[in-house]
């Protein structure tokens, strides 16, 4: 994806944890003196910018290392204009490797936005948060002291990267499922947030959130090709994580009781012929007697489910008696 036009001349933007690879048109930031950092500092310390003084910032498998996540969004929100994007893309925490990994300091899924703001909108695809508890977007609590209410952080996008052996295989809200229930499916997640801090109307972000976004130039690569791809069968059943969606109780019609019309008396007799046939190993399966076609014939006419008839054996017989 080719970057947004800038027009104003004072734009300053930077790449956070750049490494080797750094973002087009950025200033790069890192820890090691790479060839093309141009700041040499940990980002754990207050970055060497004003208020208000940034327009974009990349943050590409950076902030996983970082000390404190809530302190340095912190302090993006400090020197970041109102208006302007920061594109964070980091390991998904539902996945084996991640949890034990000695260098990750922090973990990120779907829900990490939403200790970012304390605004409830939601501005992507609620589907992505099916098994979410809260109704409203905000996680951060009056309660707790270390929530950073002062910061805003609006999501303008949210996308998951999964592993190969899902490519082609689900539907986009099976694999929003399997990746909240289940572990090993999603292995890279991508947040572009818009930040607030003047009046800003909803449709003005949801506006914002349908136009292109800056991203790194490998994510395209981690993309499924899933038209290069044949439909086969999935590798998981996930029959128990659809039955999620809420579906009315099916209740079942009770079993029609027998026509008033049906003469018991020969019924006994049926009983007979029929029981005496079965004993018989060398006899062949008959068509239905006549009574079991008038019994048949009432259901029908009651508008019921038909039930399958059980064989009438020697302890059922005493029963029909």
């Amino acid at each position: 994806m080719k970057n947004i036009a800038i027009e104003r001349s004072d734009v300053m933007r930077l790449d956070l944890g750049c490494g080797s690879i750094k973002h087009e048109g950025c200033i790069g930031i890192d820890i090691l003196p790479y060839p093309e950092v141009d700041v040499v500092q940990d980002f754990n310390l207050p970055l060497p910018y004003a208020d208000q003084s940034v327009d974009f910032v990349m943050a590409s498998n950076s902030l996983q290392y970082s000390d404190n996540l809530q302190q340095m969004m912190q302090e993006l929100y400090r020197i970041c204009r109102h208006g302007s994007t920061v594109c964070i893309v980091a390991p998904y925490a539902h996945v084996a490797a991640h949890l034990v990994n000695p260098h990750f300091r922090q973990l990120f899924n779907e829900h990490s936005p939403r200790y970012w703001t304390t605004h409830n909108e939601f501005y992507v695809d609620p589907e992505e948060y099916r098994l979410s508890e809260q109704e409203g977007w905000s996680l951060i609590t009056s309660e707790d002291p270390s929530s950073p209410a002062e910061i805003d952080f609006r999501l303008l996008r949210v996308e998951f990267f999964y592993l190969p052996q899902y490519e082609g295989l689900y539907e986009d809200v099976e694999l929003s499922l399997l990746r909240q229930s289940q572990m090993n499916v999603a292995f890279q997640v991508m947040f572009h947030l818009l930040v607030v801090k003047e009046d800003i109307l909803d449709e003005e972000i949801r506006s914002r959130s349908a136009q292109p976004q800056e991203e790194p130039k490998y994510i395209e690569h981690h993309r499924f090709k899933t038209s290069k791809l044949e439909a086969s069968d999935p590798l998981y059943y996930i029959d128990h994580i659809s039955s999620l969606q809420t579906a009315p109780l099916q209740v079942q019609s009770p079993a029609p009781s027998l026509p008033e019309t049906v003469d018991k008396q020969s019924l006994k007799v049926q009983t007979r012929t029929v029981t005496s046939k079965r004993r018989s190993p060398t006899s062949k399966t008959k068509k239905p007697t006549s009574l079991r076609k008038q019994v048949k014939k009432h259901i029908s006419s009651t508008n019921r489910p038909a039930i399958k008839t059980a064989p009438l054996t020697r302890k059922n017989k005493a029963r029909v008696r």
